[in-house]
């Protein structure tokens, strides 16, 4: 047995939920080349289940992984427990994962445990922080945010250390997201950043001109407010200039973007289209 296993080579299958259905990428490596490759899409979580387990009932060498796609999880820019207590972070209710000794992702035990109950054929589950952190290049001041269907995912980093994360549902309340954008539309991110560059962005609190009819409110205008309300709170809380944005799309974001945001806060930004899935396998092939 131990013999026949020794030609296995490894599989490995990556996938997440998007809104309503599963996206799947099975790859097989030998050594650092592909020599398969398959994506898939499955309507309910059975049928992700059946083809996985034909995977693995083929090739014992598989190994499966998603991520963390809610609310409960974050960043800490320590492996220190001392610097969670700091934040008020209950160190007792959550699972801590150390990067180079340096920073550390976390989410709670008991949305660890929905996830394992719900997908008990997974290996590895990552948290959503650490794609945008296989995918970053310039670790300087600067603003990552990750789109998918249903969320936005931000990191800042400075230093080459992740110091600040946060999460904003795209598809809010609709009797929610009209008061929001009003409120968002109306603020100076840097009011309480800096005075002397008051000139210089005076027209950051300038109102954008919003669609009257709410549910034509599109994505990249969505993006906008997250990349804005996440640096007013990452400055209000002490944090330094952020000076690139890079935004990681999943979904088909226009390029305007770059245009709107530059507009708006005088933030360079490029727009970069990344695989999730792929990013997913390759972090998984170091853990194995």
């Amino acid at each position: 047995m131990f013999l026949k296993n020794l030609i296995f080579k490894p599989n490995f299958i990556a996938f997440y939920k998007a809104k309503s259905k599963y996206k799947v990428l099975n790859e097989q490596y030998k050594k650092e080349k592909i020599i398969f490759s398959e994506t898939k899409e499955f309507e309910s979580i059975n049928d992700l289940k059946e083809y996985i387990d034909t995977v693995t009932e083929d090739n014992p060498q598989t190994y499966v992984s998603t991520f963390i796609t809610s609310l409960n999880q974050g960043i800490v820019p320590s492996c220190d427990k001392h610097k969670y207590k700091e934040l008020e972070i209950d160190i007792n209710n959550i699972k801590m994962v150390c990067i180079n000794n340096k920073y550390s992702f976390y989410t709670t035990l008991y949305g660890l445990m929905e996830i394992k109950k719900e997908y008990p054929f997974i290996d590895f589950l990552y948290s959503v922080y650490a794609i945008i952190d296989k995918n970053s290049t310039l670790r300087h001041n600067s603003l990552y945010i990750l789109s998918t269907e249903e969320f936005s995912y931000i990191l800042i980093y400075k230093d080459h250390i992740p110091v600040f994360g946060d999460i904003f549902e795209i598809n809010e309340e609709l009797q929610n997201e009209e008061e929001n954008i009003e409120d968002i539309s109306d603020i100076d991110i840097v009011e309480d950043f800096d005075e002397a560059l008051d000139e210089d962005i005076e027209n950051i609190e300038e109102e954008p001109e919003e669609n009257e009819n709410i549910e034509h409110f599109n994505i990249e205008s969505k993006i906008l407010e997250h990349v804005k309300t996440a640096i007013k709170e990452y400055y209000e809380n002490g944090g330094d200039f952020i000076e690139k944005i890079f935004i990681f799309d999943t979904i088909g974001i226009e390029k305007t973007i770059t245009d709107m945001i530059n507009d708006e806060i005088f933030i360079e930004s490029s727009l970069n289209k990344i695989d999730i899935l792929k990013t997913l396998n390759e972090i998984s092939r170091k853990n194995v």
